[in-house]
């Protein structure tokens, strides 16, 4: 991806009218998938009437009506999941995907402009057997679905321990749908919020225990406006500090730096009391390095001029099988524009 694609691509994400016409729309084509944003991209350009090349919109068109009726599939696994969550009992929320397109559906995005793979849910480590058996009892196994098979490869026990203590999160739940495009559901549930099984413990338990019910498309248990926010941020610096992110060219993904800024954009929530909440419980540095990745790849002075508050150093990406620290040697947007930014980083040390 070039630096003159990635303005023409942030310029229709802004609404705004774009000064250059990319040079490679093979390349645009392919950075629109790969950052999962073609629907976004796609339904945004309509909205404001910019012409895409004929066989570009197509494409485009094809990826945002999938995506959306992916969405609304999916609702109905995240309704009945929510409702057996609540007989239950058990103190949860949903994050990130199924918030923004139920629950703040058509403030921040259309249906088929979200991309959302999976049904994320946050809750303390306490809870997370509680949840495994309502899950097992909806049919979910703990595996990975193999297309060539149709069939889910349940996860062994080594698997689900590693993922538990590298990542912070219990190895995904998949659920089979019988349906042709979209042939299963994950769940995924998160008790962490840092690249360490303990990090951040207290403030997850004053997210859960704080959790609130609203009725959107579908009723759903959620964090308050600014919780909701930190942990976006949260979920973006711990995916930038962790090398299997970077070998899988996740660690800046532009859909979910997007999903920051429409929130910030929107004003959907108390910025300054989601300041005094990051300086209560330490998390002030990893708020400004994630707001300067925001800033710098849509190019936002005002939120620049915030990240500068806060601080803007960028998290040390941790290798913790190979039991190395790297650091990275180039800006945020020549990173983002790159395929892959493994050649970027330099070694800084051991662990």
């Amino acid at each position: 991806m070039t630096e003159r694609g990635l303005q023409y691509i942030t310029d229709i994400l802004k609404g705004q009218e774009p000064q250059k016409q990319p040079e490679d729309w093979y390349g645009l084509l392919g950075f629109l998938q790969s950052h999962r944003i073609a629907g976004l991209f796609y339904n945004r350009a309509k909205r404001q009437g910019i012409p895409l090349p004929k066989r570009a919109d197509k494409l485009l068109r094809e990826s945002f009506e999938r995506q959306k009726r992916r969405t609304e599939f999916l609702r109905g696994y995240i309704a009945e999941l929510s409702e057996a969550l609540e007989r239950s009992g058990i103190e949860y929320v949903f994050l990130k995907g199924s918030v923004l397109t139920n629950i703040l559906g058509n403030e921040i995005y259309a249906d088929g402009e979200r991309s959302s793979n999976d049904i994320d849910l946050l809750a303390e480590p306490s809870c997370v057997g509680e949840i495994e058996k309502v899950l097992r009892e909806l049919g979910y196994v703990q595996g990975e679905y193999s297309a060539e098979e149709k069939t889910i490869r349940p996860y062994t026990r080594l698997e689900i321990v590693k993922r538990r203590m590298n990542r912070g999160e219990v190895a995904p739940f998949i659920k089979r749908t019988g349906n042709t495009e979209i042939p299963f559901v994950e769940a995924d549930i998160n008790f962490s919020l840092g690249n360490t099984p303990g990090d951040g413990q207290e403030l997850l338990a004053e997210m859960v225990g704080s959790g609130l019910t609203y009725k959107g498309k579908v009723s759903l248990r959620v964090l308050g406006e600014e919780m909701f926010f930190l942990h976006l941020i949260l979920h973006q610096y711990k995916e930038s500090c962790l090398y299997f992110m970077v070998e899988r060219g996740k660690e800046l993904d532009l859909y979910k730096l997007a999903d920051i800024y429409y929130l910030i954009e929107a004003e959907a929530f108390d910025q300054k009391k989601a300041v005094e909440i990051a300086n209560q419980y330490q998390i002030i540095d990893r708020l400004g390095a994630v707001l300067q990745q925001v800033g710098e790849v849509f190019e936002d002075d005002a939120i620049l001029t915030e990240a500068q508050k806060y601080g803007i150093e960028q998290p040390d990406v941790v290798d913790y099988e190979r039991k190395r620290r790297y650091e990275w040697t180039v800006p945020i947007r020549e990173r983002i524009c790159s395929y892959s930014a493994l050649k970027y980083l330099r070694q800084k040390g051991e662990l």
